[in-house]
């Protein structure tokens, strides 16, 4: 199901509700994946943000995916901010025996190069990459409940055949104000994790 185009961009456009999910594959001789992403997410801001932010949470993802080994290694960059973390995401498909069914094994890793709110943006980024993952497993486990593991099967082996194909769509450039609003929302989104998590130690305390 990874290797299918078509599914993910259902899996991330519907089930993760992104308002866009663009995506360049190269298949290999041995059915081994290269894929290229452009994704704008909604992630959780305050509406008076959204506007600016929209381009601003936009990232790319180059992923190398091994089907002998059943594992994928993605390296995610933000449009804006790739140069102060490394993001990188490991994942792993083990089969269950004696079933039809797998484990995925998601490993997420970042690193945040600024000194800066550092260990707020690190626990920010990756409570959302387990949000995501969350809701990407339930609407994957809901689409095998209601279609046929054949029919996304087929579709695979559809885009192998094809040999790999897509296209990335134009992904403008960010604008200064888009760039205020992504500052804007990290420190808004910051503070409320320094904020709950003061309310927890105080709640503590008493």
């Amino acid at each position: 199901m990874m290797l299918c185009s078509s599914f993910q961009r259902r899996v991330h456009v519907e089930g993760l509700r992104m308002s866009r999910w663009d995506n360049v594959d190269v298949f290999g001789p041995n059915r081994e994946l290269s894929r290229r992403i452009y994704s704008e997410p909604n992630l959780r801001v305050p509406k008076f943000l959204a506007k600016f932010a929209r381009k601003s949470q936009a990232y790319h993802e180059e992923s190398e995916f091994d089907p002998k080994a059943l594992t994928r290694r993605t390296r995610v960059i933000p449009c804006i901010g790739s140069h102060i973390m490394d993001f990188n995401v490991g994942e792993r498909y083990v089969d269950v025996p004696k079933t039809s069914s797998c484990i995925v094994i998601s490993t997420v890793t970042i690193r945040v190069k600024t000194r800066l709110f550092r260990k707020l943006l690190e626990r920010w980024i990756l409570e959302q990459s387990e949000t995501k993952v969350a809701q990407r497993d339930a609407y994957v486990l809901d689409a095998l409940r209601n279609k046929s593991f054949s029919e996304i099967v087929s579709a695979v082996d559809d885009d192998v055949d094809n040999g790999g194909f897509g296209e990335l769509g134009d992904d403008d450039a960010v604008t200064i104000g888009e760039k205020i609003g992504l500052m804007m929302g990290i420190l808004a989104l910051m503070g409320g994790v320094a904020f709950g998590a003061k309310r927890r130690m105080t709640r503590s305390r008493s």
